[in-house]
């Protein structure tokens, strides 16, 4: 385990009070995993990404948890706690972002070998000028920008080459974990494989966050669907392509054309998400739901364990089919549910 976020809350401030846009989130990150994150715009991906980094500013605040950290010799920290010299240490080196709007994230007034150079000079003091060139032309190449682009300025790249040159930076220094926040939307697909494949070799961690499920199905070791600031399931990726649990990870499947595999109807998801400000009693999702019954508008689920026949593995949802097995639908019969609600 390399980290470990449990309880976190993220919330704005305003004039008419407080707005939760991470609700009571928990999950871990192993050494080497990749945890993929979806959901629909306004689920509260993108805040839970500047949160693991403590990039927020006011009027947001992380208002309640823990996010523990875990070095590879098994020491461990706690993130929320650091100082800010701390913290200006532990970015980069341990933990990076890689940001979704690379021409706002990069500096426009800078060369792109300057803007790894300043990484380099202020972490690995014992660089010298050459070995620092040496290495920005090697981490270049790595995200697959010729080396003499270094001199160029960010307007002077295109889109997917100022996503990758952010990427570089994230690898600068061998981070543990890289926080990867729609990085891939401006990247071919060798090159997101080519980022994949440097993972393996390097070992690091990913939060990598789409909302391109086929990518993230693809690429993910494990899958955390958000919807209205809280995680609502989580599973092993194939699990979560052959059997989305809850009933909006059905609907999010149900809106992407299958490459291979089981062949699905594209049918998506009736409605729009959940104003923040006015979140909906009970489960977030049961306006839209199509299987929802009379305790969902009341009762606020919690990620109830789900064991599927025949596999070792354990998923999560969030949907009070769950609670009681005998009583509301099995982890099986789900998907007929699910289909029988879209016909209705």
């Amino acid at each position: 385990m390399v980290l470990d976020v449990r309880g976190l809350c993220v919330e704005y401030g305003g004039e008419g009070g407080s707005v939760r846009a991470v609700d009571d989130v928990s999950f871990t990150l192993r050494r080497g995993e990749v945890l993929g994150i979806a959901g629909e715009s306004g689920s509260g991906k993108s805040t839970l990404a500047y949160a693991i980094t403590r990039l927020h500013r006011p009027p947001a605040v992380i208002s309640h948890g823990e996010i523990r950290y875990t070095a590879p010799d098994g020491s461990g920290v706690d993130v929320l706690s650091m100082a800010d010299s701390e913290l200006r240490t532990f970015r980069w080196e341990e933990l990076s972002i890689v940001f979704q709007s690379a021409m706002h994230a990069l500096n426009p007034i800078m060369r792109i070998g300057e803007q790894i150079d300043d990484v380099l000079a202020a972490h690995r003091p014992h660089m010298n000028r050459q070995e620092r060139a040496a290495r920005i032309v090697e981490l270049l190449g790595i995200v697959g920008i010729p080396g003499d682009r270094a001199s160029a300025y960010p307007h002077e790249l295109s889109g997917g080459m100022r996503q990758r040159a952010m990427i570089a930076v994230g690898l600068a220094l061998d981070p543990e974990i890289i926080v990867m926040d729609e990085p891939t939307t401006a990247l071919d697909v060798v090159i997101q494989r080519q980022i994949m494949e440097l993972k393996d070799t390097l070992g690091f961690s990913v939060v990598f966050i789409t909302h391109d499920l086929s990518l993230l199905i693809e690429l993910s070791d494990t899958i955390a669907v958000m919807y209205g600031g809280r995680i609502i399931e989580t599973a092993a990726a194939d699990d979560f392509y052959r059997r989305p649990r809850h009933p909006y990870s059905h609907g999010l499947l149900a809106s992407f054309p299958t490459l291979g595999g089981p062949k699905r109807e594209l049918t998506g998801i009736i409605g729009s998400p959940p104003d923040l400000r006015r979140m909906p009693s009970g489960c977030a999702f049961h306006p839209r739901c199509p299987v929802a019954f009379d305790d969902c508008s009341s009762r606020t689920p919690v990620l109830y364990d789900i064991q599927q026949a025949g596999r070792s593995g354990v998923s999560r949802a969030a949907c009070l089919q769950y609670v009681d097995a005998g009583q509301r639908a099995t982890a099986d019969d789900t998907e007929d549910r699910l289909a029988m609600g879209e016909k209705q």
